[in-house]
């Protein structure tokens, strides 16, 4: 019995792979101030084309509502890719709007791969407001258990693909360091089928507001000292 129960597996895997093809998941943090950010989803199929597969179409349509939910934009890049664009105006936002896409309510089923498969993903992100820029620490949590490792399979044809692959990059104008994570590249973390993903990211972004408020104390000092200069009379 437990051999049979392996080959349904086997079988139900491959199957999912011929249909939907193996999935490359890209997942891009954008923070370009404490104003104006956005994240990207990218998700590229390495099998048949999106207008090509009939089975994508109830996928695409919930996938599409959801993105609208979070005043999100979904279009196609290319017959085997999409990208979803999220915008966000500050941290809270982000949280909220992130959370929101990949739970909608407390009832509600995750978002899933075309095969079913569910992504359950929950960000937090905590700020300190340091006048002309702001201290941020992300900690996301990617659970991809339930995605097939198919290299834990016994067939060779599937051990050299993967159901999902992919990675999350934070971009930020001063860089991103990470508790976590080493080596060259701090601001990339590779997703793992079969496990979960936790991802810690520390970085700084410029504030408009502190410089912009900086900028008037300054040019009103500055203005104060002229005034005074010119009048001949001692600055107080």
């Amino acid at each position: 019995m437990r051999w049979i129960k392996g080959c349904l597996q086997i079988v139900l895997v491959l199957g999912v792979v011929l249909l939907t093809g193996c999935l490359q998941y890209d997942l891009d943090i954008q923070f370009d101030s404490q104003t104006h950010g956005q994240w990207v989803q990218q998700l590229r199929w390495r099998g048949s084309g999106i207008s090509a597969s009939s089975t994508l179409e109830p996928w695409l349509h919930v996938l599409t509502q959801r993105t609208q939910a979070v005043q999100g934009k979904l279009r196609v890049v290319a017959d085997n890719t999409l990208e979803i664009t999220v915008p966000f105006n500050n941290g809270k936002e982000f949280e909220t709007r992130f959370n929101q896409f990949f739970s909608p309510l407390e009832d509600a089923p995750p978002m899933t791969l075309p095969g079913g498969e569910p992504i359950q993903a929950e960000l937090s992100i905590r700020q300190g407001n340091w006048l002309l820029a702001i201290d941020n620490h992300i900690s996301l949590r990617i659970d991809l258990t339930a995605v097939p490792d198919l290299t834990d399979t016994a067939l060779p044809l599937l051990q050299v693909a993967q159901l999902l692959e992919g990675r999350v990059t934070v971009t930020t104008p001063w860089g991103v360091r990470s508790p976590t994570q080493r080596g060259a590249s701090p601001e990339k973390w590779p997703l793992v089928a079969g496990e979960v993903n936790q991802i810690e990211a520390d970085f700084w972004v410029p504030s408009p507001i502190g410089i912009g408020a900086l900028v008037i104390v300054v040019l009103v000092a500055l203005g104060y000292s002229l005034k005074y200069r010119f009048s001949g009379k001692p600055i107080p």
